[in-house]
């Protein structure tokens, strides 16, 4: 089985934004197969709003080929989650957890703060990239 792994929207964002930094060795670490992105409707819709903001200067045919892109791994179904401190997070732990693996790559992890990940993995992008290199 395929890892499924749900990325926050600032590990997108970032991974467009800047082509030699974490976030885009994770895409291509995500490109190479060696997992996919778990994703829910309510998610897809913050990809998009967020990745349409004019300060980005992301071009309309960038965003709709990414999003089609992403769109072409996981749909899940989210699990019940805890209230998190900004609501707006909720819908990437609750995907999460409705995962086998249970994890959540962002940026932010102050985000998502221990005592209510309900048992899912919160890990950063660095984090990320050395489980993959160290397990293929």
């Amino acid at each position: 089985m395929k890892r499924l792994w749900v990325l926050d929207t600032n590990v997108v964002v970032s991974g467009l934004l800047t082509p030699d930094g974490v976030c885009a060795a994770l895409f291509a670490h995500l490109r190479a197969g060696r997992f996919e992105i778990a994703w829910t409707p309510a998610i897809m819709r913050e990809y998009n709003e967020v990745l349409r903001r004019p300060k980005f200067g992301l071009g309309p045919p960038l965003i709709a080929n990414l999003l089609s892109q992403l769109s072409m791994d996981a749909l899940v179904s989210p699990a019940p989650a805890p209230e998190l401190p900004d609501r707006n997070d909720e819908p990437f732990l609750a995907a999460a957890l409705a995962t086998p693996d249970r994890v959540l790559v962002t940026g932010n992890t102050k985000d998502y703060p221990p005592s209510q990940r309900a048992g899912a993995k919160v890990i950063t992008v660095r984090e990320a990239l050395k489980f993959l290199e160290e397990h293929g």
